[in-house]
């Protein structure tokens, strides 16, 4: 009896040519018949070239049907589009300058008066990055006025990235509906839309970006912002239901910023490429260097993000609607936590608590913040709930590093070897550690030393946390400073912590501590002699908890930028918490390697082979 079934399930081109002669040597024509040295074999690949291709375009179709799948950038943008959600465009890395203008002309008013200076809107400045030239303008107008003594001092000008852009369009109801920005690198948060009556008229409006639908008349003169199917940003206008519409003849005028993504930041030292006042003659200082640059947002972000905002359905109620609202608003973002005031340590009713990591710095900029609160997310929290935002606090991780390996499994010195363990601990830092979720797992990080090298036969962590906190000097004050977990308990009289140097009654000291009726104190001694003690119980150390608490501390001078205390946790796993990140200091690592002479040495290796201890 032949087989006149054909298999459907397989897809791949092998698969369905075999199953295709599979089939035709069943059929009583074909009998005996050589497939493989025949002209029919060529039409046997025809049929299984049109069968798979019909079966791959059937799979990515399908595929490009939801946007869990969906690969193409068109594809998931219109998902997101149904979903209410906007792909976040490039960001400017953004500066802040001090411009002090010298020997101005032209500002005398007469009867001794000085008259007041304007700096316009898009006055260029340059700066230099890695030996790129890059361009940065101001994106408003400023005027000031002189000071008492006659000096011209722009303060904390914001300058952004890129160059200013125009791009004008007469509209035509019969031919355009949408409007492009004609760059893929456009800055959708510096967009200003204006519409000029007609050619030969001074009528102008300026036309606002649609934030809720529900305060939309007929008459309000917004626009809608769109990126569309060829990858670039849209202007649409209302319909006069929703939105002011357009008539024949009315000139879209399209003002905004394109920039060079990323590559801009850190950029801290800038120079005037412009005129102000009919005067270049400027001294420039850095407020603040360059940062927040980005690109446009990509698949992978809007397959993540766009679900988020639906559920937000743009205003914040619960912690991941204010961490939808920021991420789509706000692109400088590492990391971001949020949480509620009842959460937090001590509660806080009637907040909610936002911190950030951004990509190029430790803590958000007090403009930003300012930015963030009262232009993303008031407009949409609860009257009732104060948003504040909290900057990230750092545990500091100090790892010790101790391995056995057999130098005859590879031909690598003992250093190349210990540089080998260095850079796994650094890539598990990037990988695992860069989110306020970042559990630091001591066997995790084990397994990935032990990776670093075949030679690498087994290894030891020791782990240490490290906190860092800057006191105001020669004013008496209370600290406490937070660890991410609890300590190492010990009922020992042993000091479990240190501390680097600071100046103390005009004498080198350090932190110590001591064990006494149950409570352990934090004592101030001698750098040179910590058992000679200069005040006693200036604070506590709470191991459970992970406090260490300091009263009445009045330091004068400490060495470096901070004062760093070091203490054991009770754990080797370490979880942050709330705005905690855990960072490696991998470059400060102790990394050291033995040769294991248990697997070198013979039958008498074990004579005087030695294992690692615990410290």
């Amino acid at each position: 009896m032949s087989n006149n079934n054909l298999k459907v399930s397989n897809l791949d081109f092998d698969d369905i040519k075999s199953d295709i002669k599979t089939y035709m040597s069943a059929q009583d024509k074909f009998q005996d018949y050589n497939f493989e040295g025949s002209a029919l074999s060529t039409i046997i690949d025809v049929l299984a070239y049109v069968t798979h291709y019909n079966a791959l375009s059937a799979n990515m179709a399908l595929n490009e049907a939801f946007i869990d799948s969906a690969q193409l950038r068109e594809s998931v943008v219109s998902h997101a589009k149904l979903l209410g959600y906007t792909p976040r465009s490039a960001y400017s890395a953004v500066a802040y300058i001090d411009v002090l203008v010298n020997n101005p002309t032209g500002v005398d008013g007469g009867g001794g008066t000085l008259l007041p200076m304007t700096m316009e809107k898009g006055t260029q400045f340059t700066t230099s990055v890695e030996g790129k030239t890059y361009s940065f303008v101001t994106d408003v107008a400023r005027v000031i006025e002189p000071t008492i003594e006659g000096v011209y001092k722009f303060s904390n000008v914001k300058v952004l990235q890129g160059q200013f852009r125009d791009t004008a369009y007469i509209y035509d109801v019969d031919t355009i509906e949408k409007f492009r920005l004609p760059f893929d690198t456009a800055v959708t948060s510096s967009l200003s839309v204006t519409i000029q009556t007609a050619a030969s008229s001074s009528e102008y409006s300026n036309f606002v970006r649609s934030t809720d639908v529900a305060e939309i008349t007929s008459l309000t003169e917004i626009f809608f912002l769109n990126e569309g199917r060829d990858g670039y940003y849209h202007v649409e206008f209302g319909d006069g239901i929703l939105g002011k519409k357009l008539v024949n003849g009315n000139i879209v005028q399209l003002n905004y910023i394109t920039n060079d993504t990323s590559e801009a930041n850190g950029a801290s030292v800038f120079t005037l490429n412009d005129t102000i006042q009919s005067n270049s003659d400027v001294t420039i200082t850095t407020v603040q260097k360059a940062l927040g640059g980005s690109e446009k947002e990509d698949i992978d972000s809007i397959r993540f993000n766009a679900p988020l905002g639906f559920v937000s359905q743009n205003r914040a109620v619960t912690p991941d609607d204010y961490k939808s609202i920021i991420v789509n608003s706000y692109a400088n973002i590492d990391a971001i936590s949020v949480w509620g005031g009842e959460d937090n340590d001590p509660p806080d009713y009637g907040k909610v608590y936002i911190s950030i990591k951004p990509k190029d710095a430790e803590t958000v900029s007090a403009a930003d913040k300012i930015t963030i609160i009262s232009k993303y997310l008031k407009p949409k929290n609860v009257v009732s709930i104060t948003p504040t935002l909290v900057d990230p606090t750092y545990t500091y991780v100090h790892v010790e590093v101790y391995f056995k390996y057999n130098p005859n499994h590879s031909d690598l010195s003992i250093d190349s070897i210990e540089s080998l363990v260095r850079a796994k601990i650094e890539k598990y830092n990037t990988d695992e550690l860069k989110r306020f979720d970042g559990v630091f797992r001591h066997s995790a990080l084990l397994k990935s030393i032990d990776s670093a090298s075949v030679a690498i036969l087994n290894s030891t962590l020791n782990v240490f946390m490290k906190k860092r906190f800057v006191p105001t000097l020669n004013l008496e004050s209370k600290y406490t400073i937070i660890f991410s977990s609890p300590l190492l308990k010990s009922t020992s009289a042993d000091p479990i912590l240190k501390s680097t140097s600071f100046t103390y009654k005009n004498q080198q000291c350090v932190f110590s501590d001591v064990l006494e009726n149950g409570v352990r104190y934090v004592n101030i001694a001698l750098q040179s002699d910590t058992t000679a003690v200069i005040d006693y119980k200036m604070g506590i150390v709470e191991e459970t908890t992970g406090k260490v608490i300091l009263n009445a501390f009045t330091p004068t001078a400490f060495a470096g930028d901070y004062i760093q205390i070091t203490v054991e946790p009770n754990s080797n796993d370490l979880a942050p918490r709330r705005n905690e990140l855990l960072t490696i200091l991998y470059n400060e690592a102790t990394i050291q390697g033995e040769v294991d002479t248990m697997s070198t040495g013979g039958t008498s290796a074990g004579v005087n082979y030695t294992t690692t201890p615990r410290q």
